[in-house]
């Protein structure tokens, strides 16, 4: 089973500013999750509407046909306590 992260975030959000460098550590400790970063100011895919964002940072976790987690702000615990909830969900390690 896949895991997909969407990162949601602005260029103008200071509080996605201050969590860009432990986002970019999560990409690096779970190599395993395919991450899309996406641009509020700029989604053409209309992701932040599909997946209900209305406030960034926020990261989506879905594994398909599983569970969608997510969690806001810039507590980082929450970004891996739904990251290894994923990885439980998939049997991953």
């Amino acid at each position: 089973m896949s895991i997909t992260a969407y990162y949601f975030w602005s260029p103008t959000c200071a509080p996605c500013k201050a969590i860009k460098p432990a986002i970019e550590d999560l990409k690096e400790e779970f190599p395993q999750i395919t991450w899309v970063s996406v641009n509020t100011h700029d989604d053409q895919l209309l992701l932040s509407k599909q997946y209900s964002v209305s406030v960034v940072p926020t990261v989506v976790v879905e594994v398909k046909d599983v569970s969608t987690e997510r969690h806001s702000g810039t507590a980082i615990a929450g970004y891996y306590r739904i990251i290894r909830n994923a990885i439980r969900a998939t049997g991953q390690s």
